[in-house]
């Protein structure tokens, strides 16, 4: 009996000291993982603030100045306040200023500029009422380390290289995709619209009425849902002609274009020069709440678009006003 407990004993402390052991090597190596991070990182200091302190940052890449201000919210152009930006974009920026570490401090040897006279990024920043300016040159060949320098210090340094890529955008790559109609297409009622170009021009009504959902469906599909006749679904049909089927594929066609993204925005240009003096297509919709007025048009190097109530431009693929390019025949043709 007493042999029996010594074992017990044993093995209870066995156990202890491996959980003991076990926790020891997780800690060990929580901090290995932690000293190689900041390791990654850095740990020289040349750059540290809050975020919401933060009021403007200002950057000039291959040649072009972009001025972003922040209001602790909200990323807007200086420039060009109603121009829509990546947001998501601007708060990388934003970090990795507030905490830019550098991972080694060089004396500039005579000769070398290491890229500084033609700098990658030039960016200044202004926080906490601080401004401070940082340029980033040439890239280490080796350690694929940004070699910086900071206004007012004559030492080198080296830094993480995703601190400058974050900055290698132009005022275009900075647009942020959104739909500027604000369009829902589960939430819309009816659709008219105007197609003219290519010497034909026709209009199309369409209407979302609630059909028994074996009326969508093929002959097959409707016998295995017999049960379920009195379950209802919302399907596209003409306006005057709410019993006959439309072509799905083309309907839906028709709703991605009207509440897909935009891919870019021109603000303060004249609508006749991108072709809007004679649009391609003139769309009105309604959620039974809100009534859209949506305007495509083809211009010398691309497809436009323009909603009510907003006078920017934006950019579409050419496939977005091809979506409208069916008459009522052909809509129920390719049913």
């Amino acid at each position: 009996m007493k042999a029996k407990q010594r074992t017990l004993l044993i093995l209870l402390v066995l156990v202890v000291l491996a959980g003991a052991a076990l926790a020891l090597l997780t800690r060990s190596n929580q901090k290995a993982e932690q000293a190689a991070s900041e390791a990654e990182a850095g740990t020289i200091p040349l750059s540290s603030f809050a975020v919401d302190s933060l009021t403007e940052i200002q950057y000039t890449y291959q040649g072009e100045t972009v001025s972003l201000l922040y209001d602790g919210e909200t990323w807007t152009l200086a420039n060009d306040p109603d121009y829509h930006l990546d947001q998501t974009k601007c708060n990388t920026m934003a970090a990795a200023l507030a905490d830019l570490n550098a991972k080694r401090q060089l004396d500039a040897q005579t000769g070398e500029d290491y890229g500084m006279e033609v700098p990658l990024v030039t960016v200044t920043v202004i926080a906490g009422g601080e401004t401070n300016t940082f340029t980033f040159g040439d890239t280490n060949t080796i350690t694929g380390d940004i070699y910086v320098q900071k206004e007012g210090d004559s030492a080198v340094y080296t830094a993480a290289s995703s601190k400058v890529s974050c900055f290698e955008y132009g005022k275009e790559e900075l647009f942020g995709a959104f739909n500027p109609a604000g369009i829902t297409s589960s939430s819309l009622e009816t659709i008219d619209y105007t197609y003219s170009g290519g010497g034909e021009s026709f209009s199309v009504q369409l209407k979302a009425v609630s059909v028994a959902a074996d009326a969508a469906s093929s002959a097959s599909e409707a016998a295995d849902s017999a049960a379920d006749s009195e379950t209802y679904t919302t399907a596209w049909r003409l306006a005057d002609e709410t019993e006959t089927a439309l072509n799905e594929e083309a309907v839906n066609g028709i709703l991605s274009a009207l509440s897909g993204y935009v891919s870019g925005q021109i603000t303060g240009a004249e609508p006749a020069d991108y072709g809007f003096d004679a649009p391609l297509v003139t769309v009105t919709a309604s959620d039974g709440e809100t009534t859209y007025q949506v305007t495509y048009a083809s211009g010398t190097d691309g497809c436009y678009m323009m909603t009510e109530g907003d006078s920017s431009i934006y950019k579409v693929d050419l496939t977005v006003p091809e979506a409208f390019h069916y008459t009522a025949e052909q809509l129920k043709a390719a049913s």
